[in-house]
């Protein structure tokens, strides 16, 4: 590797200066590029064996409570408010407001959900929407469920919900948006997640309180950062990232006025154990 002296503008030669370099590397000894915006990429790009990037976001367009609110859709209903944390795991079914999003054109219309099992490791599965009726249940049983798109078909004329069997909401596709937009996420087992970011902005001038909620493995849900406010939007960036311990819940949630249009978006780098 070659070694620049800044100060002597001179090129390290004939071992008569010692420089020191200086280089970030994961527990293996891979090399992480830390300069500016690009800091990200390698493990954005799968390069960084152990490490992958997370990008959660959500919205609810009308908030149907000025009560604490999960930012996700289901939020402009008052009966799902808040994202339901302790529903029995199940197999989950999707169906759709509108007949159209079902087998159309070049074939049928498709829906990914993603997920953890009850022992808290990921699961995806696809089914295959049948418009205004239940798509056939999953074989996988979710005991949580992170994200739903479109993955094949056309984008969803109607809104999508994800059920359980006992009919619980656990995801929502707002109609027209081919995927669930849900401020909700709860770490993987054997994995530690680092949260650099958090996003907000609020349509309506009146005072909303925003709140990151975190609930560690076997804990009740307390807040680790707050922003306020009168419309318009915020962000806090978080120059030491918040350590998230696995199998941890994350739930962002909202406080103010009905009929607000509020989103949320924030930034995880997840580390094997």
């Amino acid at each position: 590797m070659a070694q620049f002296n800044k100060l002597f503008q001179t090129m390290l030669g004939n071992n008569e200066d010692i420089y020191e370099v200086q280089m970030l590397s994961d527990k293996d000894g891979n090399i992480i590029n830390t300069f500016g915006d690009a800091a990200n990429i390698p493990i954005a790009s799968g390069l960084v064996e152990g490490y992958t990037v997370v990008h959660k976001f959500g919205l609810v367009d009308g908030t149907a409570s000025g009560n604490l609110s999960t930012i996700w859709s289901p939020a402009d209903t008052a009966s799902t408010l808040l994202y339901p944390w302790d529903f029995t795991p199940s197999v989950v079914t999707a169906v759709s407001t509108s007949g159209d999003d079902a087998a159309a054109g070049a074939g049928a219309q498709t829906l990914t959900i993603e997920g953890l099992d009850a022992s808290y490791n990921e699961i995806s599965e696809t089914v295959t929407m049948a418009g205004l009726s239940a798509s056939t249940a999953t074989t996988a049983v979710f005991a949580q469920v992170h994200r739903a798109f479109v993955a094949s078909g056309d984008t969803n004329v109607g809104k999508i919900q994800i059920k359980t069997a006992t009919n619980v909401v656990v995801g929502e596709v707002a109609a027209g948006f081919g995927q669930t937009l849900m401020s909700v996420y709860t770490v993987p087992a054997g994995k530690t997640a680092y949260l650099s970011n958090l996003r907000v902005s609020s349509s309506k001038q009146t005072s909303s309180i925003i709140r990151l909620m975190v609930r560690p493995f076997g804990g009740v849900f307390r807040v680790q950062s707050t922003i306020s406010l009168y419309s318009g939007s915020g962000e806090t960036q978080f120059v030491t990232p918040l350590k998230i311990t696995e199998k941890s819940n994350i739930d962002v949630r909202i406080t103010g006025g009905t009929n607000n249009t509020v989103s949320c978006d924030f930034d995880m780098v997840m580390v094997d154990n």
